[in-house]
């Protein structure tokens, strides 16, 4: 047997451990710069700048109707950046303006080279325009890019949503972001919750952060909010932040750290506004967050506010509780009614409200789908995951807030539909485009609000290029009179002597569609192959009464997890193999089947007969046993190149 060298074992031994340690860790998350196993190809190779301009954006201004920001990374070679800018037509571009950079950072990588950062904002553009833009050098350009100014209406446009990214960034976030801007190719901005990247000091990260969005930042405009992994290793904020977006800075005065993190923008009677939760933490940067916060929300001529930041006002995982956020910030929310409160932090999804908003509510609305005052929404569009808190004990319900809606184990984007008659719809859905919530916040002529649970909508504003009209509600075919020639009075008027134009079609039990039995929907029924089952068993779900073609939630209740997503069949059937989650607490639970366009329900009891294992407990775990199985190769793997390195320093002390 050939002898080994002892430099290869030495690095197999130094894999073994890192890959050890690195499972025993936990979760899904395989970041570049945290993940099992090293690049293939050396990162410095692959994002080393040059003349090329990379990794290009667009950010808002306080002006979006007449101005607009654009950041771009070239080499430190690049010595006259700049932007050019035309009207966009119907061919080749010609009319260009230039712009020279008005910023440009430059500094050093932790990958050994130098990179630099330029910014530039356009003046004096037309409100609701579309104009084409491109990079460069005079020399080496971009591609040509585009981007549409803000209008002087309220509504009528689209924005996303995008919960921490953070791992895995190419690989797996790629999806969200991607899924998002197909769902909503023509949106006009997306607000990112924090954690963009999971190492503030890493150019590779960041660089997989771009590549995941692709050329959609180059077409709508980022609004991010710093979260605590753009302070990470740090102390201080990610040198690559204020170099790579050029943010309005409004934010509090006297606070330079606060700069570019804390900031709003106005865009089409929405104010978006952007704290700094981490910086939060210290009680001095909370304090004028807060002040600057009031100030915003009591002067606000627009109809809609939406804020973002990192750590959730209420949280959904991991036994959290960010008590000093909430003690400023909720009582301001509430107060001013901001709509739309966005938040990441938990890698789980939650949205819900304040059981007091559920009261005194409007004629005819339901308090177990609809509130008042803000929605608080917390999501995740990365690979990593943590598990939510139980139901009765979660950090909402100890602070009287009803969590209506959880997720786990689901990578999310969510579309924002603003619209001109007074609505702001939410979808959140998984990156194969499933819708998994659907809300609708709106406001009449009085500014009155309700917020209703509500179904996926065929499009929004960011649909198409000109806009859509907002989607009505979808119908049932076998309740619509229009489906059914035989209940229509006009259609046989020789045939059947009640439908006599002197006779009331309402007195006919054949003409009135909402007395005819066979326009009738039968109830949703659901069937279980089992109804006493262990964790980590498996069971058929069956069910029947959805609409044609709909897709259909499995989840196992009280707290919600989904378990499938079923396409109904042409008669409304589904069916699955679920399995019941390995941390599941033995007792009584729900397998509840949801439509997500009919929004049709039906539940059937099971017990889960024993008591969930460890697996799971912890904040990185998400597969259950798998997690377990991971921990234990993590394990034997670190102990045995632990043992292989000994051997190797062992060897190398007997040689010298």
């Amino acid at each position: 047997m050939p002898r080994i060298p002892r430099p290869a074992l030495l690095t197999a031994g130094t894999l073994a451990v890192a890959i050890g340690l690195s499972t025993l860790g936990g979760g899904v998350a395989l970041a570049n710069g945290g993940g099992l196993a090293p690049p293939a190809v050396n990162p410095a190779s692959v994002h080393r700048p040059s003349a090329v301009p990379d990794r290009i954006i667009l950010t808002p201004t306080e002006h979006p109707a007449t101005s607009q920001s654009v950041s771009w990374r070239t080499s430190d070679a690049v010595t006259a950046p700049q932007v050019q800018w035309a009207l966009s037509g119907p061919s080749v571009t010609s009319g260009a303006q230039t712009l020279a950079a008005t910023t440009s950072d430059q500094f050093d990588t932790t990958l050994g080279y130098p990179v630099a950062h330029h910014s530039a904002t356009i003046e004096g553009l037309a409100a609701g325009t579309t104009y084409v833009y491109r990079v460069g050098d005079g020399e080496t350009w971009s591609e040509w890019l585009e981007f549409t100014t803000a209008t002087n209406e309220v509504g009528g446009f689209s924005f996303l949503v995008q919960g921490d990214a953070q791992n895995d960034n190419k690989a797996y976030t790629s999806r969200s972001f991607r899924a998002a801007f197909e769902a909503r190719p023509y949106a006009r901005a997306v607000v990112h919750a924090g954690d963009l990247i999971d190492t503030e000091t890493s150019d590779s990260e960041w660089g997989e952060w771009h590549e995941a969005a692709a050329f959609s930042n180059q077409y709508l405009n980022v609004i991010a909010s710093t979260g605590n992994h753009e302070y990470y290793p740090g102390p201080a904020l990610s040198q690559h932040w204020g170099a790579q977006f050029e943010f309005p800075r409004n934010g509090p005065e006297g606070h330079d750290t606060l700069e570019e993190t804390v900031y709003s923008v106005d865009y089409q009677g929405v104010r978006f506004i952007s704290l700094d939760s981490t910086q939060a933490m210290r009680t001095d940067s909370r304090a004028a967050q807060t002040a600057w916060l009031e100030e915003k929300l009591s002067d606000n001529p627009n109809m809609w506010t939406v804020v973002s930041f990192h750590h959730p006002i209420f949280s959904v995982t991991s036994g959290r509780n960010n008590q000093s956020l909430r003690e400023a910030w909720l009582p301001l929310f509430e107060s001013y009614d901001v709509d739309l409160v966005v938040q990441g932090h938990d890698h789980a999804y939650g949205r819900g409200n304040l059981f007091a908003n559920e009261q005194n509510l409007p004629e005819g609305a339901d308090p177990a789908t609809s509130h008042t005052g803000p929605a608080y929404l917390v999501s995740v569009a990365g690979p990593k995951m943590y598990i939510p808190d139980a139901a009765e004990s979660n950090n909402w319900i100890n602070n009287n807030a009803n969590l209506r809606v959880v997720g786990r184990d689901v990578q999310l984007f969510q579309t924002v539909d603003v619209t001109e008659d007074g609505r702001m719809h939410v979808e959140a859905r998984t990156v194969d485009g499933t819708v998994f919530d659907a809300f609708t916040i709106t406001k009449d002529d009085q500014g009155e609000k309700l917020v209703t649970d509500d179904v996926m909508w065929a499009g929004g504003p960011g649909s198409s290029r000109e806009g859509v009209a907002p989607p009505a509600m979808p119908t049932d075919p076998g309740t619509d009179p229009g489906t059914d020639p035989g209940t229509d009075p006009g259609t046989d008027p020789g045939t059947d002597p009640g439908t006599d134009p002197g006779t009331d079609p309402g007195t006919d039990p054949g003409t009135d569609p909402g007395t005819d039995p066979g326009t009738e929907t039968p109830a949703p029924t659901v069937g279980l192959s089992d109804n006493s089952l262990a964790p980590g068993d498996s069971l058929t779900v069956t069910g029947t009464g959805f609409l044609a073609g709909e897709r259909v939630a499995i989840e196992l209740h009280s707290t919600p997890v989904t378990l499938a997503l079923s396409t109904a069949t042409d008669t409304g059937a589904v069916s699955a193999r679920v399995t019941i989650p390995s941390d599941t607490a033995a007792g009584e639970h729900r397998i509840v089947l949801r439509g997500l366009e009919s929004g049709r329900t039906v539940s059937q009891d099971i017990i889960v007969t024993q008591s969930p294992t460890a697996a799971g407990q912890g904040l990185a775990s998400t597969g259950g046993e798998s997690a377990l199985g991971a921990i234990a190769l993590g394990s034997l793997l670190a102990a045995a190149g632990g043992a292989l390195l000994f051997r190797t320093f062992r060897t190398n002390r007997k040689a010298a």
